[in-house]
């Protein structure tokens, strides 16, 4: 004969079970909120050619003027953690993508009345928004990972992916069915307003206190330490500039060198992110299996053949193999570097990771134009060829023979 459970052993069992689905909700939120973030700007990024085309921009203004969107991020500096703070991260990620959607309709407008400077506006209005929602939602995924007390974070990055690739995808179709950019650009940040929104009805509480804003940027203490963050800094830069060949290079690449539509020619982006979405959503196995040195050597070695092999193809659908190998090599890079930075010793806490994410920023504001001028005195293949470099001697630190270091898992 069993006993009944107590009234009270009900009831802390119903609250268990409510807890945990609330959590799941969080979880399932949080992705979502990750992946509306990537799906908003990623469906302009696909129609770049066809704005480079409608301005009548050489490669070197063009890549001046869509390096807007990063030098708005940079721009925020401070304020994403005093939004985040002021409106907590739920109504932050909220208003911030209603901002980054304004800024987008903004530049599509500048494509429309053919003025470059009203595009570098827009962009540089949606950077800004687009750093407070990073802050707002690697804020909320660093809760519900801290609640599950597990590695969680890798995947909802692969929900970025996704949801970029997504975005690409439908600016692709827009393009391909003619439809003005303005109309789709306006119509496609409903879409993300209202799914963000709803997304983050869903997230975690606040917490009782907010900790102190980890998005200061630091200055590293002593050479030593500096020699743990510079390779580090290669790592995640060899990892972004693979973003950014994509982002802004690769329907650029696939329609001036490869002959490919203009209209058609975003789906090289969408090829990549989809697989750096696949390289996210194995890379904690792969992690776990080679450790991250073994992991850094092969995503490093994936990007290099990659970006060389999409530079090299002599027709559009080896291109897009090489795009699909440099995704889904610089799957892990990013994050593996932001791991091993966190652990770096005599820093305070996250102040490597702080320091590696302003070393990006930094480069990134260059990088774009810097591609945009090799382009314009050779040409686009021989530009990737050179930032490929940065990968190169990322990869030689780490097949070095082995040092003391952060732990290696």
């Amino acid at each position: 004969m069993h006993a009944n459970p107590s009234p009270s052993t009900a009831s802390v069992s119903g609250r268990r079970r409510r807890g945990a689905a609330s959590l799941r909700g969080s979880r399932v939120a949080t992705m979502a909120a990750f992946a509306t973030n990537g799906a908003l700007p990623a469906s302009l990024l696909a129609r770049y050619a066809e704005v480079k085309d409608a301005l009548g921009l050489s490669p070197a203004i063009f890549g001046l003027v869509v390096v807007g969107f990063g030098l708005g991020g940079a721009l925020a500096l401070h304020m994403p953690g005093v939004l985040n703070r002021w409106l907590g991260v739920a109504r932050t990620a909220s208003f911030g993508t209603l901002w980054m959607g304004g800024g987008l309709t903004l530049a599509a407008a500048g494509v429309a009345l053919g003025n470059p400077w009203v595009v570098v506006v827009g962009l540089l209005v949606t950077g800004f928004g687009d750093a407070a929602v990073d802050v707002a939602q690697n804020s909320q995924g660093l809760r519900v990972q801290a609640a599950y007390r597990r590695s969680l974070l890798n995947s909802m990055h692969a929900g970025w992916s996704i949801g970029a690739a997504l975005g690409g995808a439908v600016g692709i179709l827009a393009a391909v069915l003619g439809v003005p950019l303005v109309v789709h650009m306006a119509a496609w940040s409903l879409v993300c307003v209202l799914a963000m929104t709803l997304a983050a009805r869903a997230f975690m509480p606040e917490p009782e206190a907010e900790p102190e804003d980890a998005q200061t940027p630091v200055r590293p203490s002593g050479w030593s330490t500096m020699k743990i963050l510079l390779p580090l800094a290669l790592i995640a830069l060899a990892g972004i500039s693979v973003e950014d060949v994509g982002n802004n290079w690769s329907a650029v690449l696939l329609s001036s060198e490869r002959g490919m539509d203009p209209a058609s020619a975003g789906v090289g982006l969408t090829v990549l992110l989809s697989a750096q979405f696949i390289g996210r959503m194995f890379g904690d196995r792969v992690i776990d299996r080679l450790g991250e040195r073994g992991s850094l050597i092969l995503s490093l070695s994936a990007v290099i053949l990659g970006l060389l092999g999409a530079a090299w193809a002599p027709g559009a659908a080896l291109t897009l193999v090489g795009l699909a190998l440099a995704g889904l090599g610089c799957a892990v890079t990013v994050p593996l570097a932001f791991a091993r930075a966190d652990r770096v010793p005599g820093l305070p806490a996250h102040s490597g990771v702080t320091w590696i994410s302003w070393a990006m920023r930094a480069v990134m504001l260059s990088l774009s134009p810097a591609i945009g001028v090799m382009t314009q005195g050779s040409s686009l293949p021989v530009a990737i060829r050179v930032i490929v470099g940065i990968a190169v001697v990322a990869l030689a630190l780490q097949l070095r023979p082995r040092r003391p270091e952060p732990a290696d898992r």
